[in-house]
């Protein structure tokens, strides 16, 4: 396990966030620094893509003009794909200032020999709607889930056509909670246009069991 560089302390000044975590820090609550770090969090824990991430990873000097700067990174993350990143999660407007475009730049050049890149990502690409209302909603259904998987195949099989989540949920009736409905969403064994519908008892949802 990965020990964060910088260790992050509740503070009248700095706004802490504790995130639950499933895929860093072995499951276990994490701090990171500010509201927009914890959706972000959101993003990488639906990623498929995603095996793990640390937050406050590592402290790098970086060689400036007079003088070396120091620089954290928000998170390390690693892909299934055996890629790793450092990301660095900040408003535009504050991206966008002279300094921190020279630090992203130095550090992203520091990493050229390296396997690992550096990626900016800001407010519009982490609370992008409805994507994130829908993270927000199904996260606590990832957390700790309980599936029956023969019933989960058995129901895939009688309906496998599209429909409303309404009625999928009247058809199954008592033999299955909404809570594991739920958890199939968020799982994707139950699919749904997560990017561009809110998630309502309206919504078109189909099986996808392998």
């Amino acid at each position: 396990m990965n020990i964060p560089a910088r260790k992050l302390k509740m503070s009248a000044v700095k706004n802490i966030v504790r995130f639950p975590a499933i895929k860093a820090n072995g499951g276990k609550t994490i701090l990171v620094e500010s509201v927009l770090e914890s959706k972000y969090c959101l993003h990488l824990e639906f990623d498929s893509t995603v095996e793990t991430y640390f937050p406050q990873p590592k402290t790098f000097a970086i060689p400036g003009e007079s003088e070396q700067n120091r620089y954290t990174p928000d998170f390390e993350v690693h892909y299934t794909c055996g890629q790793r990143k450092y990301v660095e999660v900040k408003p535009f407007n504050r991206a966008s200032s002279e300094h921190y475009q020279l630090l992203f730049s130095r550090f992203e050049l520091s990493l050229e020999k390296t396997l690992t890149k550096f990626l900016l990502v800001n407010e519009a690409e982490i609370l992008r709607q409805p994507l994130l209302s829908n993270y927000e909603k199904l996260y606590q259904y990832r957390k700790r889930p309980t599936i029956d998987m023969r019933n989960l195949h058995q129901f895939a099989e009688i309906h496998h056509i599209s429909m409303p989540l309404s009625r999928l949920i009247s058809e199954l009736g008592n033999q299955i909670s909404l809570r594991e409905i739920y958890t199939w969403l968020a799982l994707g064994y139950l699919r749904f246009d997560i990017h561009s519908e809110h998630l309502s008892m309206m919504t078109e949802v189909k099986f996808d069991v392998c």
